[in-house]
C-alpha cells in the first residue's frame, strides 16, 4: 500500500501571533550541539504545528520565509544543506521518567524538501520523525511552555537563546541563586578557558544576553554575582512578572465552562487531580498572588495554574514526586512572597 501523503501546513497566523508550544522534556535541547539558526528552525516548526493534529506533522516555509527567521538576505546551497542535514542527523537526549536510570535518544526530522525560485529564495518542507511526535502532539501530560516566536527570531547568539529557555524554563520561581559552575555548564561554555573567571563570563556572556534579551524580549530580569569571601559561587537571578499576557485566550484550549463551581473550573487546569479540599488551599494561595488579568483574572489564573502544573510535571519526569499537592502547595508559596 503507497505510503499517505502528509499535506503540509502553511501557516497558522501572522508571525507577530505565533507561540511556540514546546514540551517541557524539549528543554533539555540545551545539552544538544544545536546551533542557533537550527533552533530557531525547530521553535518556527513548533509554532506552525497544531499540537491536537499529528497528522499533520510536516511544515512548509514560504518562500523567503526562513531566511527572515534567520535574518539573512539569501542562504547559499551548501549553507542550506549543512543546516538541514544537521537538524535531521542530530541525535539528541530527552529526559524518560519511564526509563530506570537510562536515556531517551531520538531525531527529531526525518524528510526536508528545498526548491529554490529565480529570486534565490527557498521553500522548505520539513516533516518531524515518528519518534518525535510523542514531544510534539499532545503534550499536555508531558507538561510544556509557552513563548512568542518573535521573542527568538531576532536572537543573535545561542547563549542568549539558551539563556531565555533558562529563565522561561524557571519563571515560576521568580528569584533563585544558580551555581556558577552549573551555569557555565548551561550556557555550554564550561569547557572554554576564557570563562574560567566571571569577570570574562559577565563580559563576554552575561551582560551581553542580558542587553539582548531586555531589548528584544519580554524576559525582563536582572542578576548579581554571589560571593563567598572574595569569590563569586554563584548567580542570582531575579524574572519581573511579564508586562502583559499576549497570549491568546483561543490557543490555550480553555474549556468554556461557568464558573459557578471555582473549585471545579479551576482544578480542570491540574487535570483534576486534586481534591476539593486540596483545591481549596490551592485557590486561596493563588488569589493571593498577583497575576496580570489580560482578558479576566479568572482565565489568567487558569493560565496560571496550568503553567505551575507543567513545572511540577516536568520536575517529576526528572525525579517522581511523591506529593504534588505538597509540591504545587510549596511552588504558589513561594510565589506569593
Amino acid at each position: 500500500m503507497a505510503r499517505k501523503k502528509i499535506e503540509p501546513i502553511i501557516s497558522l497566523g501572522s508571525d507577530s501571533q505565533l507561540t511556540v508550544q514546546k514540551s517541557l522534556p524539549l528543554f533539555a535541547l540545551w545539552r544538544s550541539d544545536l546551533s542557533l539558526s537550527e533552533f530557531k528552525i525547530l521553535d518556527t516548526y513548533l509554532s506552525r504545528i497544531d499540537s491536537h493534529k499529528p497528522e499533520r506533522r510536516s511544515v512548509r516555509f514560504e518562500r523567503g520565509e526562513l531566511e527572515a527567521k534567520l535574518g539573512v538576505k539569501k542562504i547559499n546551497l551548501t549553507d542550506l544543506k549543512n543546516r538541514l542535514r544537521h537538524l535531521m542527523g542530530s541525535v539528541v537526549e530527552i529526559p524518560d521518567s519511564s526509563l530506570r536510570r537510562g536515556f531517551r535518544l531520538v531525531t527529531l526530522f526525518e524528510d526536508a524538501t528545498a526548491e529554490q525560485d529565480d529570486s534565490g529564495l527557498w521553500q522548505i518542507n520539513l516533516t518531524c520523525t515518528q519518534q518525535a511526535m510523542r514531544y510534539f502532539f499532545n503534550i499536555e501530560a508531558l507538561g510544556y511552555l509557552r513563548y512568542k516566536l518573535r521573542c527568538i527570531t531576532s536572537l543573535t547568539s545561542r547563549y542568549t537563546y539558551i539563556m531565555f529557555i533558562y529563565l522561561e524554563a524557571n519563571r515560576y520561581r521568580r528569584s533563585w541563586d544558580v551555581p556558577i559552575d552549573e551555569l557555565r555548564t548551561i550556557l555550554n561554555c564550561d569547557g572554554e578557558e576564557t570563562y574560567k573567571t566571571y569577570k570574562r563570563f559577565n563580559d563576554l556572556i552575561l551582560k551581553k544576553s542580558w542587553r539582548e534579551l531586555t531589548e528584544k524580549t519580554e524576559c525582563q530580569f536582572k542578576y548579581e554575582p554571589v560571593k563567598r569571601g572574595r569569590s563569586v559561587v554563584a548567580v542570582r537571578f531575579t524574572v519581573f512578572p511579564l508586562r502583559q499576557v499576549v497570549e491568546v485566550a483561543e490557543e490555550q484550549n480553555i474549556p468554556e465552562r461557568g464558573l459557578q463551581d471555582d473549585l471545579s473550573f479551576y482544578n480542570d487546569a491540574l487535570g483534576n487531580e486534586m481534591t476539593p479540599e486540596q483545591m481549596s488551599v490551592i485557590m486561596g494561595l493563588v488569589r493571593e498572588i498577583d497575576i496580570p488579568e489580560g482578558d479576566g483574572i479568572d482565565r489568567a489564573r487558569y493560565r496560571f495554574l496550568q503553567r505551575q502544573w507543567s513545572i511540577v510535571q516536568m520536575q517529576d519526569t526528572v525525579k517522581p514526586i511523591r506529593n504534588k499537592f505538597a509540591y504545587l502547595k510549596k511552588m504558589l508559596e513561594s510565589a506569593v512572597g
